[in-house]
């Protein structure tokens, strides 16, 4: 593998140092107990918060976490940035953060760090490793070894629950990589995998908003029952309709979710929807008197 530059050479790659120094600075305010909230992935990115799919990459959890992604990001990112231009660079950044931090938000619980970043840069320099001159010992075997080894170990480790990583944006962004890889270096497929990465993207663009409630695969079922609850104490009714009716896509055998959406319909005028929602609460918990004196009323 090639080696990377000496941090004295930092001022040769802005766009690496740069995006280097925010995750730094982020992610020493998150420790600090600052708020930094609007980094992150959450539901109100189905409100407009769109720049969360791109700012998440920014925050790590841990020292290892922070060290291991920087050290591949600078090691990867500077042959980048030296070969393909700033600009390029950047854009390239960009779209690997964007396509793998909308499939994990799409799938999963959504994450932080610059790993899905990383490993779209290793997937994308794997292939270009055999095909394009320019970086013909950008990857070695070990380094392949070594990353999907940990690609697996990471795996294991989410399933067993020791530990939860970003598996999906991991994926995500490895496959990314390498299809814009062929798109650069095979003529011939150029067009097949630009459309594939384009697919990809705009399945995950598509799946981190209005079709998240749909294909999403997280227990964690997302923020809107609680955001949908937090509406309706502050009398928010029109948010908490809107945030309870995706709380019950996402888990229609919830009761409480039923329950607090018949209260915002009521509240809201729509006595027809309200009652429809405290049946719903009703069917799943008979037992529950408090669900059944508010239908009885409306009735």
């Amino acid at each position: 593998m090639r080696a990377a530059p000496k941090l004295t050479q930092f001022y040769k790659y802005p766009v690496v140092v740069g995006i280097s120094i925010l995750a730094i600075s982020s992610t020493l305010a998150w420790w600090m107990k600052f708020d930094i909230s609007p980094l992150f992935e959450t539901a109100m990115i189905r409100r407009g918060e769109f720049w969360r799919l791109l700012t998440s990459i920014l925050p790590h959890v841990n020292i290892l976490h922070l060290v291991f992604n920087l050290y591949w990001f600078w090691s990867f990112g500077t042959l980048v940035e030296e070969t393909l231009g700033h600009l390029k660079t950047a854009a390239l950044i960009l779209f690997l953060a964007l396509g793998s931090g909308a499939m994990e938000f799409a799938l999963a619980d959504g994450g932080v760090g610059l790993s899905g970043v990383v490993y779209g840069l290793f997937g994308m320099l794997w292939v270009l490793t055999y095909r394009d001159q320019r970086f013909h010992d950008a990857i070695d075997l070990k380094t392949a070894q070594l990353f999907v080894g940990w690609f697996i170990f990471c795996v294991i480790a989410t399933v067993a629950k020791w530990y939860a990583v970003g598996n999906i944006a991991h994926a995500a962004g490895s496959i990314l990589g390498a299809l814009l890889a062929i798109a650069i270096s095979v003529p011939e497929r150029r067009h097949l995998a630009s459309l594939a990465v384009g697919a990809i993207v705009l399945l995950g663009c598509w799946g981190s908003t209005l079709g998240r409630p749909k294909i999403n695969l997280s227990a964690q079922s997302g923020y809107e029952g609680k955001w949908g609850y937090d509406a309706l104490q502050a009398g928010r009714n029109q948010d908490a309709i809107r945030w309870l009716s995706e709380a019950v896509v996402y888990k229609p055998k919830l009761a409480v979710y039923w329950f607090d959406l018949g209260i915002a319909y009521q509240r809201a005028g729509n006595t027809k929807n309200a009652k429809s929602a405290y049946e719903r609460a009703h069917q799943l918990e008979p037992s529950k008197a408090e669900y059944v004196n508010p239908l009885e009323a409306i009735e």
